[in-house]
């Protein structure tokens, strides 16, 4: 895919406000097979203690730089204790456009606009001296945010947890158990691609997991600790640009869905899966 005028448009913009924009150039979708079903463990939504952020339209106090970059990187790490579907503090249906970028100003973020086909699009982008960036989109809809797409671009893995754990499928699960759905996508050359894609229906929530290289000669695929060159995640109903349809997890593997979640909830190195070559014209 490539990336959409929208999604240029607003890259240009934060630029102007002197951030360094992310490369958002879409990544193509994934694929190829079969391993003991693991034992089934009971995996239910249990929301953990986190960093809370409320927000307000009371002007903040912007953060000094070394507390805003810790914070981010908290933020990064730990699931903020809000309700899905949220993004540090910010709630589609109900946040305000002033509200969010109140949020952003107190971490010390420049926010930067755009309209596109009559709809406005806000966002932010940050990066962390460790190379992982944070890219965030705002759609409004009469002064609300409507949804958010939220990408990531990785560090360069040095094992496990990543700098963005509060989003890798083992948080994700533990915090609002089985997905709904889980849609794999593989592309085996020139240049080998995976994509793994969880949703979440009942939260509106749902977390792409892409990269290239993943799968080369075998089909062995290990989630939790695999290279990603980029994790979109969209939060809200009817999201913008959302993933397209993957091959179904229980055609793509030997997996059911709670035998899925109970594997990415074990230990990470040893969460892994053959992928079927037959799924994957």
């Amino acid at each position: 895919m490539k990336p959409t005028l929208l999604y240029l448009l607003l890259m240009i913009a934060l630029s102007l406000v002197g951030c360094a924009p992310a490369d958002s150039t879409a990544l193509p979708t994934i694929t190829k097979t079969q391993l003991p079903s693991p034992t089934v463990v009971s995996v239910t939504s249990t929301p953990s203690p986190a960093p809370t952020i409320t927000a307000t339209l009371t002007p903040p106090v912007t953060l000094e730089p070394e507390r805003a970059k810790e914070t981010i990187r908290t933020l990064l790490q730990e699931s903020i204790d809000c309700a899905a579907p949220c993004f540090w503090g910010i709630v589609p249906g109900q946040t305000t456009l002033g509200e969010a970028t109140n949020i952003f100003t107190r971490l010390g973020l420049p926010v930067a606009s755009t309209t596109y086909e009559k709809k406005d699009f806000h966002g932010i982008v940050y990066k962390l001296n460790s190379g992982l960036s944070v890219d965030v989109t705002l759609t409004m809809r009469d002064n609300i945010v409507e949804n958010l797409r939220v990408e990531i671009l990785p560090e360069k893995q040095k094992g496990v947890p990543r700098e963005w754990q509060a989003y890798s499928p083992e948080s994700l699960i533990a915090r609002y158990g089985v997905p709904s759905k889980v849609d794999i996508g593989v592309d085996t050359g020139p240049r080998t691609f995976f994509d793994m894609v969880m949703y979440f229906a009942p939260f509106d929530l749902i977390v792409q997991y892409a990269g290239y290289g993943i799968v080369a000669t075998d089909t062995w695929i290990c989630p939790l600790s695999e290279q990603y060159d980029d994790v979109r995640i969209w939060f809200g109903e009817n999201p913008e640009h959302s993933p397209g349809g993957g091959v179904p997890l229980e055609k793509a593997t030997s997996l059911t869905l709670e035998e899925f979640a109970a594997l990415m909830m074990g230990e990470p190195e040893k969460a892994c899966f053959n992928l079927r070559a037959e799924a994957f014209p």
